[in-house]
């Protein structure tokens, strides 16, 4: 990161450099470091939220007076729990009515048949029956809805509605889904249930990233409050964008968080690093050791007696400030780094003011670039 740094100031202050210069010395030191063998990851980086797996907005299907509200606020509750009641007295009236309708319907086939009745009316029987089945269907249903029960293991949100309030019926009892569910928070549910301890983050990317990303990608998850990092996979692309508020477009992404989580909760930031690529036994040298000499790339080897021999090497790719070397060493062998100090120039001459100059003859591998533009993968050793 030194050397990334040093290589950025002479580019930003190089017209300072040509008028003010100092004729302090500059001075190169260098020291050595192994080739090391490492696994590498190329990773999408983003931010997001932390949202629950399932989130159930549950409200009455029927219209009746609230008779009982069973939970409150943080309630642990399992799938098919009671939540809230509502009067039954007129949806029990109208299953009688059903029931008494659908005994007149198959009366009236029983007796046609028994007649001898054409086919014509017999078939109006049948469909009459069969329209009196799909109303006490209704009508059993309906009954069933007075209470309103949790369709998910998980843990109150909110609660919206006391005994004696009266309800009008939505025709659903509400659903359940992940952090986008058929009824979102503020559409009028009566009770809000969450899944407290699985957990899905919603973050976005760019369209440079989309199409590296697919599902199953794993993915590091660290809190924004500073919280262990937690590990997940990408379970959703969206490949609809919206706009990121900056002009260019951004594609939802969702992470299923995997594994027990602990002390994670709705609503908390992300920042989210995506692991599109992974390149295990990477054998690499600091980037600053690597150099091209008459349109060779060398490394400066130390031998087994302190000398120090130049040696050709073939680099790949570049990884921050390691680089890869494909041949020309092994793992263990020792190179020397350049070490910049003495720094010159800058109005008073104060060192940390001054610009660095590189030992002599000395060029980045590539044509004065950072051995692969820098890459876009991090370390691990």
């Amino acid at each position: 990161m030194l050397l990334a740094t040093l290589v950025a100031g002479v580019g930003v202050a190089g017209a300072a450099w040509a008028v003010t210069q100092d004729d302090s010395p500059t001075t190169a030191s260098t020291t050595t470091a192994e080739a090391s063998v490492g696994t590498y990851e190329e990773t999408v980086t983003s931010t997001g939220t932390f949202q629950p797996a399932e989130t159930a907005e549950l409200s009455f299907a029927v219209s009746g007076e609230v008779l009982t509200v069973d939970v409150a606020e943080g309630d642990v509750v399992t799938a098919g729990q009671a939540l809230a009641t509502v009067g039954t007295e007129t949806l029990e009236a109208e299953l009688t009515a059903a029931e008494a309708t659908l005994d007149a319907a198959r009366e009236r086939l029983d007796s046609d048949t028994d007649a001898g009745a054409g086919d014509t009316q017999l078939a109006a029987d049948e469909a009459s029956v069969a329209a009196a089945e799909s109303r006490v269907a209704q009508a059993e249903e309906a009954l069933a809805n007075a209470t309103l029960r949790s369709t998910i293991a998980g843990t109150v949100a909110s609660v919206d509605l006391v005994v004696g309030d009266e309800v009008s019926g939505s025709g659903s009892s509400g659903a359940a889904g992940g952090a986008d569910p058929a009824a979102s928070a503020g559409s009028g549910a009566h009770v809000t249930v969450i899944t407290t301890d699985a957990f899905v983050v919603e973050t976005s990317v760019g369209s440079a990233d989309l199409g590296r990303l697919q599902p199953g990608l794993q993915a590091e998850l660290t809190p924004s409050d500073g919280g262990d990092v937690v590990y997940g996979t990408v379970a959703s692309i969206g490949l609809v964008a919206s706009d990121s508020g900056s002009g260019s477009a951004t594609f939802p992404v969702e992470i299923a968080v995997t594994g027990e989580v602990v002390g994670l909760y709705a609503g908390a930031g992300a920042d989210v690093s995506i692991i599109v690529e992974q390149r295990a036994d990477v054998l690499t040298v600091p980037s600053a050791a690597v150099r091209t000499v008459d349109g060779q790339t060398m490394v400066t080897l130390v031998g087994d007696d302190g000398s120090q021999i130049e040696t050709p090497v073939e680099i790949g790719a570049s990884f921050g400030v390691q680089t890869e070397i494909v041949s020309g060493l092994e793992a263990g062998d020792e190179v020397v780094v350049p070490r910049l100090t003495g720094l010159g120039g800058g109005g008073g001459g104060e060192d940390g003011d001054r610009l660095p100059q590189l030992p002599d003859g000395f060029e980045f591998p590539g044509g004065g670039v950072f051995p692969g533009g820098g890459g876009g993968f991090g370390g691990r050793g």
